[in-house]
């Protein structure tokens, strides 16, 4: 599945398109617990058909992204594939493209070609194309799913294609790759990839032959016909939807509840599926796309973007997976990180908030402070830039030395005075907290930097240990405290409180114990690392 986060970036991006023709759209998409968002998707229409593709990236975005904007192209110059040798050709096609730029990763895809009925009232005609383990799922209206028959996946229109699938061990070992369990009892292939067929990943790709199915790995798509009708709901999820305890029955019934408690609103009850696939224990990317038949609605467009929680703002993979999924809705992390302020002390003014939920908004918005500057100035952005800066400064981020080039000056020098390891007080420090503290020995010391969520060590940092410096500010929120020490170490650091020792006489006391930070919503996070 690839790494994961320590807390997952919950951030959405909610997509709603309607068509004159009737197809209604509605998609979110979340990065999740991985280091990276690598899903894409294709929303193709005609006057009386369409294309629908989910492709979950593995291994790096670039497949996936490749993929995505090829259908496009092909779609729109070669119009719709009219039958199935026409469509595995241009699927693969795209794929031998692909791989001929060299470039690595994958993708897995699950697509589906909708014809309208020739007469009213008639069937629709559903031509479903799979390549990996994403899925295809029809369901009614009364949150019962339809049926795909004993081939398919969960009572899914698809089949996943893994390792372990009988016909695809076979070919797998015909083709000269193996099959070997990896750690969890997770068939993979060659001990490494656990899908049998994608986009991509031509290492796997290089025995067998001659014909491209013929090969450990294909991008071959296993191919189905469906009918249904015009009321019925097509949903396409990748497999972070199904990879937690999310069964496709119950993927159906939520999608069939929440669109009546809605309004029939596909983009909200697309968030509210990957939502629940992230609390029923998925690590994955998640998308989720839902289409109808029959909206009124006209031609529509609309983009929404939710920033979710600033859990780790310290942590430079979470905030990387963060400003990535910003900049996929064309904001920036300032801009991310400015509206769920603004988002968050909304909610909190709301009436009848659930009280833990209403805690964990609190201890949020207190870990962000008092933005200066009115909603949507240039103070105001500045003001939220130098808070990133610094926050990813504390956790060694950024550039060599923690601090970015490309900040300005006064975002700079703020930055500096958040550092895991800097050069001393700088012009904007505030009046020294005046206690001498004695740092522990090294290997505590290490220790304690490490297992902090907030911090990270530096192999310099050996250099304080057992050594004393002098208090120059304290942060209770996360239990750290700054401190200098003089010549000839001559550097700021900042570390755990609970490991430093007051030295007598200095005043203050006892150094205080560590306190939570921040606050989280949307799913139970891992215990550290």
């Amino acid at each position: 599945m690839g790494a994961t986060l320590t807390k997952p970036v919950m951030s959405t991006i909610i997509e709603r398109k309607s068509f004159a023709n009737g197809f209604r759209v509605g998609l979110a998409e979340m990065n999740g617990w991985r280091n990276k968002m690598e899903d894409a998707h294709v929303i193709k229409t005609w006057d009386d058909r369409a294309f629908f593709g989910v492709f979950d990236g593995h291994g790096g975005d670039q497949c996936s992204a490749y993929v995505a904007k090829e259908f496009y192209a092909r779609l729109e110059a070669q119009g719709l594939p009219e039958d199935d040798e026409t469509l595995k050709n241009m699927i693969l096609s795209i794929d031998a493209d692909f791989l001929a730029t060299g470039t690595s990763s994958g993708t897995t895809g699950a697509m589906c070609i909708v014809h309208r009925p020739t007469e009213p009232g008639g069937k629709f005609r559903l031509r479903v194309a799979n390549v990996g383990d994403s899925r295809v799922l029809l369901g009614k209206r009364d949150g019962t799913i339809v049926d795909g028959g004993e081939e398919c996946t969960d009572q899914g229109l698809t089949t996943d294609h893994k390792p372990n699938h009988p016909s695809e061990r076979e070919r797998i070992y015909r083709c000269g790759g193996t099959v070997e369990e990896a750690e969890g009892g997770v068939a993979r292939v060659n001990g490494d990839l656990a899908v049998s067929r994608c986009f991509g990943d031509a290492d796997y790709k290089k025995t067998g032959g001659p014909a491209p199915e013929d090969r450990p790995v294909t991008a071959y798509p296993e191919l189905g016909e469906f009918t249904c009708d015009e009321d019925d709901i097509l949903i396409i999820v990748c497999d972070g939807v199904s990879e937690g305890d999310f069964p496709n029955p119950e993927v159906v019934k939520l999608i069939s509840q929440r669109l009546k408690e809605t309004n029939d609103d596909l983009g909200i009850t697309s968030r509210d599926v990957i939502f629940k696939a992230e609390e029923k224990n998925s690590r994955d990317n998640i998308t989720c796309m839902i289409i109808t038949f029959n909206s009124k609605d006209g031609d529509t467009d609309a983009t929404l973007f939710t920033p979710g929680p600033l859990a780790c703002p310290s942590e430079d993979k979470f905030m990387n997976a963060y400003e990535a999924m910003a900049k996929r809705a064309d904001q920036t992390l300032a801009q991310a990180a400015e509206l769920r302020f603004d988002n968050i002390t909304a909610e909190l003014a709301e009436e009848g908030l659930a009280e833990d939920k209403r805690e964990a908004l609190k201890k949020e918005v207190d870990s962000i402070g008092e933005p200066e500057g009115e909603k949507g100035n240039d103070v105001r952005r500045e003001w939220f830039e130098t808070w990133l800066a610094t926050n990813r400064a504390k956790g060694g981020g950024g550039a060599p030395g923690g601090i970015d080039p490309s900040l300005s000056d006064m975002v700079r020098q703020m930055a500096l005075s958040r550092m895991g390891l800097g050069p001393g007080m700088n012009a904007q420090q505030k009046e020294p907290d005046g206690r001498r503290v004695r740092a522990p020995n090294t290997e505590t010391l290490k220790a304690s930097v490490e297992g902090h969520p907030e911090l990270s060590w530096d192999d310099r940092m050996q250099d304080l240990a057992d050594a004393e410096g002098i208090v120059q500010q304290e942060d209770t929120s996360d239990g750290t405290m700054q401190v200098k020490f003089p010549p000839p170490l001559s550097v700021v650091a900042w570390l755990p409180t609970a490991v430093l020792d007051v030295v007598e006489g200095s005043g203050g006391g006892a150094a205080p114990r560590c306190v939570e930070v921040g606050g989280y919503e949307g799913g139970a996070a891992p215990a550290a690392p």
